[in-house]
């Protein structure tokens, strides 16, 4: 049953923090918690959200300094971002809950995991790299390049932007979903290197490794595809599911076979 979606701003460390939320509080299964990709926004969970808003809480909070909150006045590294994410969730008192996490998203529910080991149950992410380090210096290289900021320009660096997230679009993927994308990445630009640094500098195996939770990754064709199905060889307790030939926005594109996936994982 699909519900609607609300905003509102609440406290936290670095300042104002803004939420996407739907379904009710202490009404029926599990709250979970879903965390974005950077430099997006937690808007990219809002089709997702309709889904299971109508059986659980579900919460989205902008990762300080993209989306509308408020930045850090220093850069984090992974975990103080999920340590921030924390004490923003901490304060709702959610018990029990279950968390989602894409990408930057998926490193940060990780690391908000490892801190609330009796109260997280499930573990959804899509996008896991474990790179090896020959592709995380290509990575760094890659995203360093898309991300520099640019003064006087010619414009010509929007259409490298459309570009860097249209090369991963598969059936199903609207230019309206690119220009989301788009959009909330020129919104945090002067951020971006902030986070893709706190992203080479974590240790998604060691930490995925040290889950004992059920853990459902989701893997599609986008540029972290093979070091996601690497993840499948540190889980405890987890599994991969390829969903090829989709790419970005899967949680879009293929929101109620996902949703379905994610009930079985997550049960009550």
């Amino acid at each position: 049953m699909s519900t609607d979606v609300r905003r509102r701003y609440v406290d936290g460390p670095y300042g104002q923090v803004h939420l996407y939320e739907a379904g009710a509080r202490g009404a029926g299964k599990r709250p979970m918690v879903c965390f974005h990709q950077s430099p997006l926004s937690g808007r990219t969970f809002d089709a997702f959200m309709r889904e299971l808003g109508g059986e659980r809480y579900m919460v989205a909070p902008d990762t300080p300094g993209f989306g509308h909150a408020d930045a850090p006045p220093k850069a984090l590294s992974i975990e103080e971002y999920a340590t921030a994410h924390s004490a923003v969730i901490d304060a709702m008192d959610l018990g029990e809950m279950d968390v989602i996490g894409v990408h930057t998203g998926a490193r940060i529910a990780v690391e908000f995991t490892r801190l609330h080991r009796d109260q997280v149950k499930h573990v959804v992410l899509v996008g896991v790299g474990v790179y090896t380090e020959e592709e995380r210096a290509k990575q760094r290289a890659w995203t360093g390049a898309s991300s520099q900021p640019t003064e006087n320009s010619d414009g010509s660096h929007l259409v490298r932007l459309w570009n860097n997230w249209a090369q991963f679009r598969g059936p199903g993927v609207t230019d309206a979903m690119i220009e989301r994308y788009v959009s909330d990445s020129l919104r945090n630009r002067g951020n971006v290197a902030n986070a893709m640094n706190a992203v080479f500098s974590h240790d998604m195996a060691a930490a995925l490794g040290d889950l004992e939770q059920p853990v459902l990754v989701f893997n599609v064709r986008d540029d972290v595809y093979g070091p996601t199905a690497r993840s499948a060889e540190v889980m405890k307790n987890g599994r991969v599911v390829d969903l090829s030939p989709s790419g970005l926005w899967p949680l879009e594109t293929r929101t109620e076979e996902i949703a379905e996936m994610v009930r079985a994982h997550c049960g009550g």
